[in-house]
Order: structure tokens, then sequence, then C-alpha cells
């Protein structure tokens, strides 16, 4: 019974030789099978979560910095739809295709870069995002047409923010246990910090740089805000290679089916708010 139950765990410490023979040199440079059992036992694992402390929370810092990057700056696209049916002469609804695939790239590429974080490409996934944000921004503050804008700020910026934003959110969560609803939730009070801070800089600096500039001053802000992500973003697992890229066993599961759909059809009315909220106060400032 005892062999049996000593077969079954990992061997933690070697028997001593019971004589002064030493070994023969086939059987030192041999694994032995306990060695094999040793190897097979060990572990990556980082331990439990810290739950605070300062890595922990700087990490939260990285979750709002994103936030603020790439739905902060979202969510203010109220500015520039004004500007660009003005200077486009384009219908309200022909504009709305740059939010709109802003929109469906934070979400439907989170779902691929959610896996690059997983094998553990998460610094290398920010990397790449935030440059794209950066790149996205200012090469509109450049561009001259409709389509130029459409694939910058709508395409580049959209894929930029899908790259970073989903595992950004993942990686907080392995800090924390009974801390995670508030880091997260201070994480995500990015995009409202972002929604305050981009629509204030168009408000003061329009009516004096314009345009073009105003939206380089708003790159540079991302820029800035980069810098900081890159030097303080830090994940604690191990890398996991194996897994399929997207989990298409979960569309088996009606409850994550019906709250996909929930979700649908909750954002689908929520984004018009946020896009033309601001035309509409506008209007309604203009009559006063």
């Amino acid at each position: 019974m005892a062999a049996d139950t000593s077969d079954s765990v990992c061997p933690t410490l070697r028997d001593e030789p019971l004589s002064d023979e030493k070994p023969n040199d086939d059987a030192a440079s041999t694994p032995s099978q306990g060695d094999e059992e040793n190897q097979d036992c060990t572990t990556d694992d980082p331990g439990e979560p810290p739950d605070g402390g300062l890595q922990a929370w700087l990490q939260v810092v990285t979750g709002h910095l994103v936030a603020f990057n790439s739905w902060g700056y979202l969510i203010s696209f109220g500015i520039f739809q004004p500007y660009y049916e003005s200077e486009f002469s384009l219908p309200p609804s022909t504009i709305s295709w740059i939010g709109s695939l802003e929109v469906c790239l934070i979400f439907f590429i989170g779902t691929f870069s959610g896996r690059a974080f997983d094998a553990g490409y998460y610094r290398t996934a920010l990397a790449v995002g935030l440059f794209l944000q950066i790149l996205a921004i200012f090469m509109t503050s450049i561009a001259s047409s409709y389509w130029q804008v459409l694939l910058a700020q709508g395409i580049c910026q959209g894929l930029g923010n899908g790259i970073i934003f989903a595992p950004t959110i993942a990686n907080m969560s392995t800090y924390f246990t009974s801390k995670k609803t508030i880091a997260i939730s201070a994480g995500a009070c990015g995009a409202g910090t972002g929604g305050i801070v981009f629509p204030l800089i168009a408000q003061q600096l329009l009516p004096k740089i314009g345009f073009r500039w105003t939206v380089r001053v708003m790159g540079l802000v991302v820029a800035v805000s980069s810098m900081i992500i890159m030097i303080i973003a830090k994940t604690r697992l191990k890398a996991r290679k194996a897994g399929p890229l997207v989990e298409w066993a979960a569309f088996k599961e009606p409850a994550y089916v019906l709250f996909a759909a929930a979700m649908f059809f909750t954002l689908w009315p929520t984004w018009i708010s946020y896009n033309y909220v601001s035309l509409v106060s506008f209007d309604i400032c203009g009559k006063c």
C-alpha cells in the first residue's frame, strides 16, 4: 500500500545510499524514473494573485490609461462628426461609418488579441496597438478626404484599440481576487477620463489652432500616456501556448449565447447617443 502511495506523488526526497559503493557512470548519466517524475511535477504556477501591492495597482493605472487612449478617444467621436459633415459635405449616416468601424474593431480584434495575451505576447501586443493608435491620430490630422479619414481613424485606430484593450483587462484581473471588481472598475474609468479630456482639448484649441493641430495635440497626449503604459505594464502569468485561437465551444453554452445577444442589442442604441449627443447640444446652444 505504501509503494502505491509513493508512486502517485512527486518525490521530494532521495534515499541516501546504504553503502559506500559509488554508483557507476551509466547510472549517474541516465535519468532515473524519479528524475522524470520530478520534471513532470515542475510547475510554473506563479501562485495566488497578490490582491494588492504596488505592482498590482500599477496594472490598474495601465488599464486606466489604455481605456483613456482607446475608449476615451472613441466616445469623443461626437466632436469629429460635425466637422467631417461640414468638411466633406456628406450626410451624417456616411460619416458615422468612421466611428462605427472603431467600435466594431475594438470588440472584434479583442477576440484574437486576448489569445495573444494567453500566449505570452502581452507587451508585444501593447507596443503594436499603441503604435497603431498614434499613427492613426497623426494620419487623421493630415487626411484630406473621407476615405483617408475612414482608413486612419476608422480602421487603423480601431485595430490599435482592439489589440490593446482586451489583453489589458485580462491582465488586471490576474492580480486581484477580492478586490478585482474595484480594480477593473478603476481601470475602466479611464474611458470616462478620456471622454472628458479630449472634448475639453477640442473645445479650447479648435477656435485657436484649427482642427488639424488640435488632433495633433490629442495625438501627443496619447503618445505620452503610451510611454507610461509601456514603462509600467507587466504580466505575472506564464505563457499558455496551447489552446484554440477562438473558443468556439463557448457558443454551445445557451447562457453565453443569450448574454452575447443581449449585449449586442444593448450596445446598439448606446453608441447612437454617444456620437450624436454633442450635435444635439450644439443645436440647442446655437438656438439660445
